[in-house]
């Protein structure tokens, strides 16, 4: 009987031990989830919006490929994309537009946008210059939804045979630094051949001009 009371004692004390850290547990979930998810979750608080309000909101409804971007995937700022626009259902019929979204999901935006994926955005905007979030998107569209807006809207502009302008794309360091330098070995050429031009000129001013006979006539 001496010999099990400890035992005893320690299994007892090791199952609260357990009980306790698993309240810990749930404690700190809960902590985490009203600090970190739940902010996120009231983050991008959308409207739901029907077909038909989604295509009454949206200034542009238009399938659109992007080109470029300018930002970065964690700038909490909207990241701005060079998109080209190749089928529009509603809105302005232009070849190319500025495209921006949040690349924050939780922010309602859009997400990182590769360059050279094809998208069909409901977007806002005017004058070449659109935005888009999830919000603008409808709740209850089709699984073809290009089918269900040519079916309610109309046949979409088609602008995919306009030429799009070139993008240039910025040089590298490396030929940065190329260009730097061949330029300065080119002005370091052309500066020596000038001082030589300067000191063949000098020279030849310098020499007598009467002829080969004209030093020795002041001896007669």
């Amino acid at each position: 009987m001496t010999t099990r009371a400890p035992v005893t004692a320690r299994s007892e004390v090791r199952e609260a031990w357990d009980r306790v850290r698993m309240l810990l547990v749930l404690v700190a979930a809960v902590l985490m989830f009203s600090l970190v998810g739940a902010p996120y979750a009231r983050a991008c608080d959308c409207k739901v919006l029907s077909f038909e309000e989604a295509v009454e909101h949206a200034d542009l409804i238009a399938e659109i490929t992007i080109r470029a971007g300018e930002g970065t995937d964690q700038s909490t700022e909207p990241v701005v994309y060079r998109a080209a626009v190749e089928r529009v259902w509603k809105g302005e019929e232009t070849r190319e537009i500025q495209f921006s979204t949040s690349a924050h999901v939780a922010s309602c935006g859009l997400g990182a946008i590769p360059i050279g994926e094809a998208l069909l955005v409901w977007a806002s905007g005017s004058d070449g210059s659109y935005s888009s979030t999830w919000c603008a998107l409808p709740s209850d569209a089709e699984d073809d939804v290009r089918a269900q807006l040519t079916r309610e809207i109309g046949e979409p502009a088609d602008l995919t045979d306009i030429p799009l302008e070139p993008i240039e794309e910025p040089m590298s360091p490396v030929v940065t630094v190329g260009l730097v330098l061949g330029g300065l070995a080119a002005l370091g050429i052309g500066l020596t051949v000038l001082a030589a031009i300067v000191v063949v000129t000098v020279v030849l001013l310098r020499r007598p001009r009467g002829g080969p006979g004209a030093g020795h006539g002041h001896g007669q």
